[in-house]
């Protein structure tokens, strides 16, 4: 037990690097994010066994997978993500009632699995993991990261091929994320697809010009110019085509 005591003492991460990352995180901005994200991996590579360390690593590298779009870039989303998926993978184990490696293990896996194609995501079993880490993530609290599990199950569900594809769910779970953080500029543009999925063009404009006009909080939300960016090519484009086929 001492041996133990003193192995989980020196793995731990310093409470100044946790500090130095936390204001990197705190303090990202629509310009500097993905370069804070690259700090905040640098930081903590060192500790990368460590709670604390592991689930931050997972976090930073969930963020850097998507400097493209989803349908883009698929080579650097699947290895980003496959980085993401260990590291969250420590977190589980060491703390498996902490909501965060369960989060973002269900991240990377989207990541990875946009990365290599949903298709071939599926064959691998990606679907069963996704499942079980949002599950969790939603038992344990809802509410993280401003809901993000609500907008996870709904772009699943939208993302999926037939014939597990669910419109329906989709749209339930994208409009109660929607209605519960209605400045969340992913949360419009998610809810704004699956609405045109469902050929729903007229209610797919309509929630495009509402997140447009939305006051967005750009702590919560650093890289909201992006999704804002994309909900305006939708919106051109009469919201009849998803970014992926404009």
């Amino acid at each position: 037990m001492f041996f133990l005591a003193m192995h989980l003492w020196f793995a731990a991460t310093p409470a100044s690097v946790l500090n130095q990352v936390d204001e990197l995180w705190a303090n990202r901005t629509a310009t500097n994010y993905n370069a804070n994200a690259r700090k905040v991996v640098e930081k903590l590579k060192p500790h990368a066994k460590d709670f604390e360390a592991a689930w931050r690593l997972a976090r930073a590298y969930c963020w850097l997978s998507e400097r493209q779009p989803y349908f883009r870039d698929g080579k650097y989303k699947s290895r980003l993500g496959l980085l993401a998926m260990k590291h969250a993978k420590v977190a589980i184990k060491q703390q498996p009632k902490r909501v965060e490696g369960h989060y973002f293990h269900a991240w990377a896996v989207g990541q990875w699995s946009l990365g290599i194609s949903i298709p071939k995501a599926l064959w691998k079993g990606a679907e069963g993991q996704l499942r079980k880490s949002m599950k969790t993530a939603e038992r344990l609290d809802r509410s993280y990261d401003y809901f993000g599990v609500l907008r996870m199950w709904g772009r699943f569900y939208h993302s999926l091929p037939w014939p597990k594809y669910d419109g329906p769910k989709s749209l339930k779970y994208l409009t109660d994320a929607n209605r519960r953080t209605p400045r969340n500029q992913r949360g419009y543009f998610y809810l704004a697809e699956a609405q045109i999925g469902e050929k729903q063009y007229k209610k797919a404009c309509s929630t495009a010009t509402k997140g447009l006009a939305a006051k967005v909080n750009a702590a919560e939300e650093p890289d909201w110019k992006v999704w804002r960016r994309d909900l305006a090519k939708l919106k051109s484009a009469g919201c009849k085509k998803t970014l992926e086929s404009l």
